[in-house]
């Protein structure tokens, strides 16, 4: 059905079913929906009802790692050596928001939720549709060829969340740098020098942080870094620590409020190339398609291909017994292209009644925070490409699509194209 036959066993951490999964979550849907990865110990779940059943049942799943979760705590056997690097030269991370849960989280939440309120979001919408268009007009005068990814898909999120915490903009590039080194230390597939080479990258971009959050202590200002730095989180009665922030600079902020955009840019210009019939209505009235393209777009590739939830108790699911402790990873990649949920799930559907009931920005308590940003930058972002491209395709200098490896998120390495502009 997806186009990516399987072929022998099963292995979502095998480079060649990351770069095309879909039919492996074919196969896990229908023969093994609650499939336990041998090389991880997780509990792989791929329909899109249990996926949302699960994510909703917060008596029964945890986001917070459990004691007895000896599947997850093991997969981290490099995180004590880390830790002791990051006290020793820096500030051990702190659990992020992802893996914090019931009142603690809704506490530390409601602060994000704050800062990323509707208003905030609409006063920042001149600047994501200025931005878009900047470069686009930057990459046109570069000639008729670019890396999309470099030109466009990087940039835009990045500076638009630079420009909220206060970073600057001849930065940029370093901070790619440091949140790279962030998303491929949290992939389950850096050799060990890898790891330990990234963790170099995380205590630069600590060390460049740090001042900066001393200075917003002394003279707080209208950024969200100084929002996150100064407000005393109710109920916990202070403010967040240093390690708490560096976490959440990497983790919640730029990481999530970048790498995701990125991804999610650069696999719409990949779906069009590839679709250019989609590309022909989605020219033919921007103001009609281009809201349901983007749905379409996070569904069909899902920047974060999956989770984490923790099993409080034994539960059955599918007939297979999960105790109480395990892992359980969540695929919403998976469930996004689940036929009971979306009919003719592989294909793009401009016309698709409830695009936006996917489960590519997680749901419930854990919904990602960033989501109306996300949806209003790749608007934008969408908008200038169909506004000053006539046509588009690959680059002869493309070759194969590659892949960061990665066991959670999907990421183009690069997209070079070639195109005709209007």
């Amino acid at each position: 059905m997806s186009g990516c036959p399987v072929s022998g066993d099963i292995k979502l951490l095998d480079y060649e079913t990351q770069r095309c999964p879909y039919g492996v979550y074919d196969t896990l849907r229908e023969e093994a929906p609650v499939y336990k990865d041998p090389d991880t110990g997780y509990y792989v779940i791929t329909r899109f009802d249990d996926v949302r059943d699960i994510i909703r049942d917060t008596d029964t799943y945890t986001s917070a790692p459990l004691p007895e979760s000896a599947e997850f705590y093991a997969m981290g056997a490099r995180t004590a050596k880390a830790v002791g690097i990051f006290e020793e030269r820096g500030w051990a991370p702190a659990p992020n928001l992802l893996f914090r849960d019931g009142l603690e989280h809704k506490q530390m939440r409601k602060m994000f939720d704050d800062a990323f309120r509707a208003s905030k979001i609409k006063d920042l919408d001149p600047a994501v549709e200025e931005t878009s268009y900047r470069l686009i007009r930057e990459m046109l005068e570069g000639g008729n060829k670019a890396d999309w990814v470099r030109a466009f898909a990087v940039p835009l999120p990045l500076l638009i969340i630079g420009k909220q915490m206060g970073a600057r903009q001849e930065d940029i590039w370093r901070i790619k740098e440091w949140t790279e080194a962030f998303f491929h230390r949290i992939g389950l597939m850096l050799p060990e020098e890898e790891d330990l080479a990234a963790i170099e990258k995380e205590l630069e971009a600590q060390h460049y942080f740090q001042p900066i959050f001393e200075e917003l202590r002394k003279n707080p200002n209208e950024t969200l870094l100084s929002d996150l730095v100064n407000t005393v989180v109710e109920g916990w009665g202070r403010t967040l620590n240093d390690n708490e922030l560096h976490t959440e600079m990497m983790a919640d902020t730029f990481v999530g409020g970048s790498e995701t955009t990125t991804n999610a840019l650069a696999a719409g210009v990949m779906l069009l190339i590839e679709n250019p019939d989609v590309w022909e209505q989605l020219k033919s009235d921007p103001d009609k398609y281009l809201r349901t393209f983007i749905e379409e777009v996070l569904r069909l590739e899902s920047p974060v291909q999956g989770l984490y939830r923790f099993a409080l108790k034994d539960v059955e699911l599918h007939g297979v017994k999960v105790p109480k402790g395990s892992t359980l990873n969540v695929r919403y990649a998976a469930g996004n292209r689940d036929a009971r949920m979306f009919p003719n799930p592989d294909k793009i559907d401009l016309e698709r009644k409830k695009a936006g009931a996917h489960l590519a920005f997680g749901m419930g308590n854990h919904h990602c925070l960033g989501a109306p940003l996300a949806r209003r930058e790749l608007y934008w972002g969408f908008k200038a490409f169909t506004d000053h491209i006539k046509e588009v395709k690959y680059a002869p200098e493309q070759g194969e699509l590659e892949y960061h490896p990665h066991y959670l998120l999907r990421a183009l390495k690069s997209l070079h194209i070639e195109y005709v502009p209007e």
